[in-house]
Order: structure tokens, then sequence, then C-alpha cells
């Protein structure tokens, strides 16, 4: 089987609309495990900018729910609030985890950018969300129960045989032992040969790292509607996905931080 490498660099994308804590502590945790540098990517959206300047451009108060201004001094405030948090959670986990760490905060369209950043990556941690990206008090208190809630959730990892598919597994792992979780392996197989075969190789990779056994579960395809499905299903805490192209795989999987509401990890 193929052997798994250790990634050098993980990066973790985040904008306006992340479930940044969520992500960072993902991240934070397989860069601990992994012996990896991680660099956190917080992109200023400035399609959001350009709506706000405009003249007509309104927004739903947090509290009073009425209409008013969409004010340009005022998201750029908000939005260097967030950057600070950023920051400041990053360094909350580097105290408590040994791993070297930077971020950059750039402006621009966020798919554009991460294409630009992800060609030395090896892992790319996604907390992006489609869900409103001018966040308010609100909006924070709805992370916090999130992140009560996917707390100490399954790690689950998709498997499909790739070389990428054990370095993702081999990642899961390593983040368990920080987290103290359970890995869930999924085995996309369309045939019982398929996965019995697929199942006898996850069971190698967990010898190697002297892991004796993990759950696995079956899956009819690797499409995101069957991996969406199977994630919420079991309240997944965080989903490792192997994946040939990082920047492609990012706007394929954009989508689906959406509908699990835990960090997406791809791993090449």
């Amino acid at each position: 089987m193929p052997q798994a490498r250790e990634p050098k660099r993980i990066m973790v994308a985040l904008d306006t609309g992340s479930l940044s804590r969520l992500a960072i502590e993902a991240a934070a945790r397989l860069a601990t495990g992994l012996g990896a540098e991680l660099e956190a990517l917080f992109v200023e959206d400035v399609n959001l900018r350009r709506l706000a300047e405009l003249p007509f451009a309104r927004e739903l108060g947090n509290t009073s729910a009425q209409p008013r201004r969409f004010d340009v001094a005022e998201l750029d405030r908000a939005i260097g609030v967030q950057a600070q948090q950023v920051r400041r959670t990053l360094e909350a986990a580097a105290r408590e985890l040994p791993f070297r760490w930077s971020l950059e905060v750039v402006r621009g369209d966020l798919v554009a950018v991460i294409l630009q950043r992800t060609g030395a990556a090896d892992i790319l941690v996604l907390g992006i969300t489609r869900r409103p990206a001018y966040r308010g008090a609100h909006g924070e208190k709805v992370m916090r129960r999130l992140e009560r809630r996917l707390a100490r959730h399954p790690i689950v990892a998709l498997f499909d045989g790739s070389a990428a598919a054990a370095r993702a597994l081999e990642a899961a792992l390593a983040l368990e032992r920080r987290v103290r979780g359970d890995v869930l392996v999924a085995i996309p197989a369309s045939n019982p040969e398929q996965y019995a075969a697929l199942r006898a190789r996850v069971d190698a990779v967990l010898v190697s790292q002297g892991h004796a056994s993990s759950g696995c579960v079956g899956l009819p395809d690797a499409d995101i509607a069957t991996i969406a499905t199977m994630a919420k299903r079991q309240r997944a805490g965080a989903v490792l996905l192997p994946v040939a192209d990082l920047a492609r795989a990012e706007h394929e999987f954009e989508g689906l931080v959406d509908e699990i509401a835990c960090p997406v990890v791809l791993i090449r």
C-alpha cells in the first residue's frame, strides 16, 4: 500500500462567516499531532465591502430586526474585531499546544485568494460557511452553541484507498490522540468485496499507527450529498477528506461546511 507522508504545511482558511474557533482548534491539534506548521489565512471579503458601499445597501439589526444602513465604517470595525479574535484564538491554542503558526489578513475574493495560496499546503482546513458573513453578537452566540454541541463528537475520515486517504486516516488518528475522541472511517464501496478490500487496508494503516481498531461505516459513493448525510447522522466533530487538488476541492466542497456545521479538512 502507498506510504503515508507527514504533511509539512497546514493552512486554515477563514473569513467573516467562518466557524473560526472550531476550525482553528482542529487545525492546531492536527499541527501538533503531525509536527506541522499552521498558516492561518483570514480573508476580508471584497464583495461584501462593495455591497456595503452601495447607497441602497441595508442590513437587519441583530437585536431590533429592523433594516438599517449597511455602513462601511461599521463593517470595517466588525471585521477588525473578528481578525483580532482569530489572532487571540491562535495565541491561546499555541499556549496550550506546541506548534508554530502564522496569520495573514488579506482582502479579496475568498475563492480566488485560496486558489492562489494553497499550492504548497498539504492540508487545508475549512471553517468557511455560506451563512451570512457579517456577524454581530447574535451570530457569536450561535457559534458558541455550535461549539458546545460539536465538542468530542466523532472524527470522520473518508478512506477510498488512495495515498491521500492513508494520509487522511493518519491525520485523523493524530487528531484523535490530541482530543481523546473517536475516529470513524467512512468507506465508499459499490459492493461487499470492494468494502472488504478497503477495510483490510484501513486495518493495515491502524496497525502501522499502533491503533487497535476503529469504527467503520460503508457508503455507496463519495459524492458531497452522501458525505453530508453520513456526517450529520454521525454528528461529526470534523470530517477529513482525501483530495487530489486542494484548490479545486476547496471550491467543490465549500458548501459542505454549511451542511454539516463542522470543520472540513482536505488532505492531498
